[in-house]
C-alpha cells in the first residue's frame, strides 16, 4: 500500500532534486523514496570496515545524540 505526501522543499532543494532526476532518469518521488530509506533504515544501509570516533562533553546531551551511542551487549548475567 502506498501514501500520498506532501512536503515543502526551498527553491535550491527543488532544484537539486530536479537536477538529479534529470540526470538519474529516476522519479523526483523514487528520488525522495531512496533517501528516506537511506536515512531512516540504518540496519538496510551498506557498511564498511573502519573506525569512527567521535568526541564530545555536554552538560545535558540531547536525546537524540544519546538514542544514537552504540551500548554494550547485555549479557544474561547483568540482569
Amino acid at each position: 500500500m502506498s501514501r500520498r505526501t506532501q512536503i515543502t522543499l526551498t527553491d535550491r532543494q527543488h532544484a537539486r532534486l530536479l537536477d538529479e532526476a534529470w540526470r538519474s532518469g529516476l522519479s523526483m518521488a523514487e528520488l525522495v523514496r531512496r533517501a528516506v530509506d537511506a536515512v531512516y533504515r540504518p540496519k538496510a544501509r551498506t557498511t564498511v570496515n573502519g573506525f569512527e570516533l567521535n568526541v564530545g562533553l555536554w552538560r545535558r546531551p540531547d536525546a537524540a545524540v544519546s538514542g544514537r551511542r552504540i551500548r554494550p551487549p547485555r549479557l544474561s548475567d547483568d540482569y
